[in-house]
């Protein structure tokens, strides 16, 4: 698959705003997107997922993300305590810019202090020259200040005073997607904007797909012999927890193998595991999710005038008395009981153990009491088939589970003693999941979840996934209401999804906070063309 213009990958467009430029360590970064996929893929979907990281400028990851995207999207990162002060750096890419390499993502550049850390991170302004920020999306301008209005009645506000705000876009032939952003004025400037663009090394190569149905897991299946790609194996990843689920899927000729997920979100536990047919062992290796690829980026010094150091002190007191005031709802996922339904929704039967006798080993449930399921033997090898009227049934083997995990092993499943299995659950009718067809589903449920301590077959791997932030601004827009309590708001006013059109304007408020001085409003955004725009607007708190 080869997006190409000649011997050049098409781009996709990409620019990373982010609701200021200056913060102080275990403040948010909200941030926004603006995305445009490659001209060739016409209004075909291509990255559905945006890759976003605080980096460090010799491209050290200190928080990585994943979110969905569209033709935009928006989100927030914590930043870690304990910082050197100094030039920070988002990082955002797609799987799809990776084939380009670092040189293709998009660098948006932040500066972050810590006040009780002294050391400063070292200077280094050697690097890339930083880009106009509408150049990011393919533009070669942006437009005029004038095509966006923002009117206030007054310029000048008392503490806690609501601030109405009325938009006008002028521009008729496409409507606009913006951003707001209100701070202290001085601390929404000195950014940069970087992307070198794909390297020529680089240029031609389309390794890496993109992620068109949303988050993906890939990797390779090879011969733990001999390291060779494992052609047309089976590849099983089981989702554990709480809302368990299943998928399976052929590899490829080069034993290449994607998955793509739901919305899942957080940490998620997977068991990977692959079965070939022709090869007795197998090794599976998982693709890393985020690039590993580092770009050296210019870190530029700490210049401190007496403007900047007293916003920056008072920055500090602010985030100060938010952590004691409002500290962070860090969200911590319960942990769920199993569901009571697998991915295959009701079964033709369930058939709990305790209900019976109790019986020495599985094989002799199977043969008393689960009708459906059989015993074979031949040539010493045991194997299960489930009998019903389907004729399916008898051509392809049954798909064998033990809480939601495949296992491969006959034997080691009868081995499985029946006081551990609550209860067989079967589906005694052919079932196609992913490519794969199976001749109907055994799968055994053990009553405390444990997998019955069976051993799991040898090419599987527990892999901890990240899936997607769905995390939002923590960002108070309306101010605090109690008068008893601190407002002491670094950002006035987050809105990262604002439509504007020339046929209706918009309205928008916002509280002040406690805190005197002068303030900026800040408005940038893309047409629907891509073309960006940036408008700012000052008043003051007396």
């Amino acid at each position: 698959m080869g997006l190409l213009l000649g011997a050049q990958i098409q781009q996709e467009g990409l620019v990373l705003l982010t609701d200021r430029g200056h913060y102080i360590s275990g403040e948010t970064i909200n941030y926004k997107a603006f995305y445009r996929r490659p001209a060739e893929s016409s209004d075909a979907a291509w990255s559905r997922v945006l890759y976003v990281e605080l980096i460090l400028p010799n491209g050290t990851p200190l928080v990585q993300s994943k979110v969905l995207l569209d033709t935009s999207t928006s989100g927030s990162l914590l930043i870690p305590e304990g910082l050197s002060s100094g030039s920070y750096y988002l990082k955002a890419y797609t799987r799809w810019m990776r084939n380009c390499g670092p040189e293709n993502f998009v660098y948006t550049s932040l500066r972050i202090y810590d006040p009780y850390n002294e050391q400063v991170l070292p200077v280094d302004t050697l690097g890339w020259e930083p880009r106009p920020v509408e150049t990011l999306l393919n533009q070669p301008e942006m437009h005029g200040s004038d095509m966006l209005e923002c009117l206030l009645p007054k310029d000048s506000y008392g503490t806690r005073e609501e601030v109405v705000v009325d938009l006008n876009w002028n521009f008729s032939h496409a409507p606009a997607n913006l951003i707001i952003s209100v701070a202290r004025s001085g601390l929404q400037g000195d950014q940069s904007y970087f992307r070198p663009g794909c390297s020529e090394d680089s240029q031609g190569a389309s390794d890496i797909l993109p992620e068109t149905q949303g988050l993906s897991l890939t990797g390779q299946a090879v011969s733990f012999t001999d390291r060779t790609s494992a052609p047309y194996a089976t590849i099983y990843v089981s989702v554990l927890g709480g809302d368990r689920d299943f998928f399976c899927n052929y590899s490829d000729s080069a034993g290449r193998f994607y998955f793509s997920f739901p919305e899942y979100a957080g940490e998620r536990d997977l068991f990977v595991s692959a079965y070939h047919s022709e090869i007795d062992e197998l090794e599976l290796l998982i693709d890393r999710d985020f690039s590993q690829d580092a770009l050296q980026l210019p870190s530029y010094p700490v210049r401190l005038n007496d403007t900047l150091t007293e916003l920056i002190t008072e920055m500090s007191v602010n985030a100060q008395v938010s952590q004691q005031y409002y500290p962070k709802q860090v969200l911590i996922q319960e942990t769920q009981a199993p569901e009571e339904l697998l991915f295959y929704g009701k079964p033709t039967s369930s058939i709990k153990f305790d209900d019976f006798v109790n019986l020495p080993t599985l094989e002799e449930y199977f043969v008393e009491v689960v009708p459906q399921v059989a015993v074979r033997r031949s040539g010493g090898v045991r194997r299960l088939i489930i009998q019903g009227e389907h004729p399916d049934l008898s051509i392809y083997p049954p798909l064998l589970m033990i809480d939601g995990v495949a296992i491969f092993d006959i034997e080691a499943v009868l081995a499985v003693s029946p006081r551990l299995i609550d209860r067989v659950e079967i589906v005694n009718a052919p079932y196609i999941r992913g490519n794969v067809s199976f001749g109907g589903i055994i799968s055994l449920i053990s009553k405390n979840n444990d997998l019955g301590y069976i051993d799991l077959p040898s090419s599987g791997l527990l892999v901890n996934y990240q899936m997607l932030d769905l995390s939002a601004s923590d960002t108070i827009q309306y101010g605090i209401q109690d008068p008893r309590l601190p407002d002491v708001r670094n950002t006035l006013y987050w809105n990262p999804g604002l439509e504007l059109n020339s046929a209706t304007g918009k309205r928008i408020s916002f509280r002040t906070a406690d805190l005197k001085g002068e303030y900026e409003i800040l408005i940038r955004g893309i047409d629907s063309t891509g073309k960006y725009v940036e408008k700012r607007t000052g008043f003051s708190v007396e």
